[in-house]
């Protein structure tokens, strides 16, 4: 070894590896190995020597190695629609402090709605040899790719029934908007819903808690836009209206628009209900009436579940309650019922 390289290993090279270690050390790699994966054969002298040593080398021990000589990622893959929305975002703030807490780390990517993009997704995140599986969501439901013993922890998906998953009560939240329109004494209802299961079931709660009283409800088919919301308006506006259910906040907040550019007064003359709580709820005007959904403790219970999976324990699925949040969207009654 020239001056120049014994000079660059004394000075802690961070292109120190395993075998410099060794050679320095005078053992063989297999051993310097076993001093980093805690192997008990090695004596603590011997132990002692080798760690001092890699530290002056700036030797690091490869955490993947060791991962794969344990059969380990310590990674969940996690499937989501749409990472910009607010409510995934939030289940996704929760999967990760539970994910954290045991030293685990999360291998994201988007599915954008389609099943075929779901599907590559899932067959991209199972190259990486990930623990576990979490889909947001899924459009494909159990015909979701896997290998060896990784079981997929769902959190509301399309296909209804899925052993393992998270999910809302959404029938509950549209029995609370309807409840809701008719404390305040509304009698000309409308919904505005969009493709999917979750949509149906928000929209039979309604329906049905309507019908229990002796209304009915037009509708219209958004796509969970503010825009479609808009377009809800201007169409649903050709009849008589006083309230309105949509099935998620942005398509409320088109709603608002569209009676506020009609100069229709809120909650005076229509009252307006949204669905998930999203941050933007609070801040329309007036600040929107929602239906709560809990997305970070919906995915804290999902980051649960996998980890149960991983341990071969198989949970009942989890159901969590919605809950209304009133706001002056719909305000104070106007007449009893």
């Amino acid at each position: 070894m020239t001056d120049t390289e014994a000079s660059s290993t004394k000075a802690g090279s961070r292109n120190a590896g395993i075998r410099e270690v060794a050679r320095q050390a005078g053992v063989s790699i297999a051993t310097v190995s076993r001093v980093f994966n805690n192997a008990e054969v090695v004596n603590s002298e011997t132990r002692e020597r080798i760690v001092a040593l890699a530290s002056s080398l700036g030797y690091e021990p490869s955490a993947l190695g060791r991962n794969l000589v344990r059969g380990r990622s310590y990674l969940i893959g996690l499937i989501v629609p749409n990472v910009s929305f607010p409510l995934y975002g939030a289940m996704i703030h929760g999967i990760e402090d539970v994910l954290g807490r045991h030293g685990m780390s999360v291998l994201l990517a988007s599915s954008h709605d389609a099943a075929a993009t779901e599907v590559r997704a899932a067959q991209n995140i199972l190259r990486h040899a990930v623990d576990g599986g979490i889909v947001i969501n899924s459009i494909v439901g159990d015909a979701l790719p896997t290998q060896r013993q990784l079981g997929w922890v769902h959190v509301t998906p399309e296909p209804a029934g899925l052993p393992c998953r998270v999910e809302l009560d959404n029938e509950e939240g549209g029995r609370l908007a309807a409840l809701e329109l008719l404390r305040t004494g509304r009698q000309h209802f409308a919904y505005v819903g969009a493709k999917g299961r979750e949509s149906a079931d928000r929209e039979r709660g309604f329906a049905l808690t309507l019908r229990k009283m002796g209304f009915d409800y037009r509708r219209f088919e958004g796509d969970y836009s503010e825009e479609s919301g808009m377009r809800a308006s201007a169409e649903l506006l050709a009849g008589p209206l006083d309230g309105v259910f949509a099935a998620g906040d942005l398509m409320a907040a088109g709603v608002l628009r569209a009676l506020h550019a009609r100069g229709i007064k809120i909650p005076d003359q229509v009252a307006v209900v949204g669905f998930d709580d999203a941050a933007i709820a609070p801040l329309l005007y007036p600040r929107l009436t929602s239906i709560r959904q809990p997305a970070y403790a919906m995915g804290a219970s999902a980051a649960e579940l996998s980890l149960n999976l991983m341990s071969g324990r198989h949970n009942a699925p989890i159901i969590f309650p919605p809950e209304l949040v009133a706001r002056e969207s719909t305000g104070p009654p106007q007449a009893s019922f």
